[in-house]
């Protein structure tokens, strides 16, 4: 049986979302995916399974509803969806909660299947940043004029070649994208950068960011977004805020432009 979960996380303790080699010394890195495989392991006696998530989010990043799934072992005991739930929760680290699980179909895949995400990224204006906001925000020092970033976005919002935007290490087929979304908000000295699109390559949510920030403190005009893009922003204030699902897809969702990645 095919299983789905819902997961959130604070990705500040972990090495990414992805299962790593062992290092030199033979110790593991920690990683999302590890403790989870772990915890289902221990929860049906020893049996291993894999587990495939939604999206590899890297070191420092959060999820607030990550999806994933995972094969049960065919001797696998039965176990309701709810006290899986519990169970897993018993035995996985503070930092990584299961918010849901329930049956998926065959051919239902966590990644494959998605037609889309949203990322939100939280930057807090101010010379201070209390360490408990510290663990999910990042703290922007210098003043920023939020109208400048706001046309900055609406200049990067479209389908089109993003790989300016990605860092090493994304996947090696099209860097083609639609950004569908890139709003910034404000909640009082908070700002709140969301972006939702079909796919992001990798570190490309915080490049977005960082290009944000150069227009709003006067490096870039805002009308040269596309074409200088801004450093990587810091991990820790990048949250995924959910994935999508096209409605008649397995796994149930919201509808979004087809293909992920």
């Amino acid at each position: 049986m095919r299983i789905r979960l819902e997961l959130a996380y604070l990705g500040t303790f972990f090495e990414g979302w992805q299962v790593q080699a062992p290092r030199a010394d033979g110790s593991r890195p920690r990683t999302v995916q590890g403790v989870l495989e772990d915890s289902l392991k221990g929860l049906f006696g020893g049996a291993p399974a894999r587990v495939h998530g939604a999206g590899r989010t890297d070191s420092g990043v959060h999820a607030e509803a990550q999806v994933a799934h995972a094969d049960l072992p065919p001797a696998a005991p039965s176990i309701p969806f709810e006290g899986m739930r519990r169970g897993l929760n018993t035995k996985l680290p503070f930092d990584v909660r299961v918010l849901s699980v329930s049956e998926a179909a065959d051919d239902f895949h966590a990644r494959h299947s998605a037609t889309g995400k949203i990322y939100v990224y939280r930057l807090r204006r101010g010379e201070i940043l209390l360490p408990h906001r510290g663990l999910v925000e990042a703290l922007a020092g210098e003043p920023l004029d939020v109208d400048a970033m706001r046309v900055a976005a609406a200049r990067l919002v479209g389908t089109r070649d993003f790989a300016p935007f990605s860092i090493t290490g994304s996947d090696p087929g099209t860097t083609v994208r639609t950004l569908a979304r890139l709003d910034v908000e404000e909640d009082g000295p908070l700002l709140v950068i969301t972006a939702g699109g079909d796919g992001f390559l990798r570190g490309m949510v915080r490049r977005l960011v960082g290009t944000l920030r150069d227009a709003g403190r006067g490096r870039i005009r805002p009308e040269e977004a596309l074409e200088r893009p801004g450093p990587t922003a810091e991990a820790r204030g990048l949250t995924l805020a959910r994935v999508l699902y096209a409605p008649d897809a397995p796994g149930g969702g919201v509808a979004a432009p087809p293909r992920a990645r």
